[in-house]
């Protein structure tokens, strides 16, 4: 068990992507937080199946784009399990599909807050105390929607375009101190969110990907494990898209 004896937390860990990814730490060894927003019963779920692999797991909830919540988590984990060596900021949600000048401010806002803003308060938190004992790894959820663009998500795309920015700046700044930051940028992958937007969108998604198919959660967990295990990938974001950007 190559993770036994570090610490990760996966923000969003209680569905989806997120719950795959803490799966996958738990079963490299390593001990494994989780937070969740609002869906407790999800969370409870998903350490349940932590526990079962006989991994020592916690969920917590909490924003991951108030700092102030944040810093009352790193407190309570550092208490219960020990400093953070893995961050997997993978909290996030999608604005409402709309024309890009009918989002409201509100939404605008929130979605900056929860898909930008939340890997920032994560990193400024998490990361001082990696540099300290001279090892981290932190690994930041995008999309492909930062490379290509989407007017009807506007802020999402933005955001997430920001996150990419975040990795290669942190990366620069932190990778001589021992702690490698990369992102892992999904495109279509098989998740309530995704299935939520509708057959004919699920259609299109599959009939403009090469390999004729959604990806699915354990292949984008899979992509953020390999980040969290390598010693020299730095500043990288891993495009997981089954091709789909090379035709759209």
């Amino acid at each position: 068990m190559k993770l036994a004896g570090r610490t990760a937390l996966v923000t969003g860990g209680s569905r989806g992507i997120g719950r795959a990814t803490a799966r996958h730490l738990a079963q490299q060894g390593a001990d494994v937080v989780i937070t969740y927003y609002e869906n407790s019963a999800a969370a409870e779920d998903s350490l349940r199946e932590l526990k079962d692999l006989e991994a020592t797991a916690r969920a917590l909830r909490y924003d991951a784009s108030s700092p102030e919540q944040v810093r009352a988590a790193r407190a309570e984990i550092e208490r219960d399990l020990g400093p953070v060596d893995i961050l997997i900021n993978n909290a996030g949600a999608i604005s409402r599909p709309a024309d890009w000048a009918q989002q409201s401010d509100e939404e605008l806002q929130r979605t900056i807050h929860v898909n930008l803003l939340s890997v920032i308060h994560g990193i400024r938190t998490f990361a001082p105390s990696m540099v300290e004992r001279g090892w981290g790894r932190i690994v930041n959820l995008t999309s492909t929607y930062s490379f290509n663009g989407g007017a009807a998500v506007l802020a999402y795309t933005a955001a997430k375009a920001g996150v990419n920015a975040v990795t290669t700046a942190m990366a620069a700044e932190l990778g001589s101190k021992g702690v490698l930051v990369n992102a892992v940028a999904p495109g279509n992958i098989d998740t309530d969110m995704t299935r939520a937007a509708g057959p004919e969108v699920v259609d299109w998604a599959v009939q403009t990907t090469p390999v004729g198919r959604l990806g699915t959660v354990d292949e984008t967990a899979e992509a953020i494990v390999h980040l969290v295990l390598s010693d020299f990938v730095c500043g990288q974001t891993y495009v997981l898209d089954g091709g789909q950007i090379l035709r759209i």
